[in-house]
């Protein structure tokens, strides 16, 4: 369960930071919106961020199945977005995570598919909240704690790393 757990939160971690980013600094979330000619206003993009923190902070602090399910659907959604900014062919921002300048590619396709199937794992075998994940054991908290930021950490990275350019074919 606790690797359950794990996985699940670091997609939390990823979605509360994307979300506080996305309120803070709309801008470039909605002018990714726009390319796609998707519904792009600042304030519902700032809405979406908030909501997105909202669901990432009640993964760590309620646990169960609903935060589980809102995080499925949320990255579901993510994975549809970013798999029409690939298929367009655009190297401009996807506003993931505000003003980070990254392209949406094949790697945010694939993170955000991977990270509603956790959702939905989570979801069938409930992940208790943070404070009840290791009652009898306290002091797993804190690995627990460095697994899961350094996870986020790391998938943060590899999705921020400039795709290489293609070699020319002779």
């Amino acid at each position: 369960m606790e690797y359950v757990a794990a996985v699940y939160l670091i997609a939390a971690v990823l979605l509360g930071a994307a979300g506080a980013s996305k309120a803070v600094t709309p801008e470039p979330a909605s002018a990714a919106l726009a390319r796609l000619e998707l519904y792009h206003r600042r304030w519902a993009v700032r809405l979406l961020g908030l909501v997105e923190l909202a669901v990432a902070v009640s993964a760590f602090i309620l646990g169960g199945v609903v935060p589980a399910t809102a995080l499925a659907a949320l990255y579901a959604g993510f994975a549809v977005v970013a798999a029409a900014m690939v298929r367009s062919g655009s190297a401009e921002p996807c506003g993931c995570f505000g003003r980070i300048e990254m392209p949406a590619t094949w790697r945010h396709v694939v993170v955000n598919i991977l990270a509603a199937l956790v959702g939905l794992t989570a979801a069938s075998w409930p992940v208790e909240a943070i404070d009840k994940l290791f009652d009898t054991q306290q002091w797993l908290l804190a690995p627990f704690a460095v697994v899961v930021a350094g996870g986020a950490f790391g998938i943060f990275a590899w999705l921020s790393r400039r795709p290489k350019p293609r070699a020319a074919r002779s």
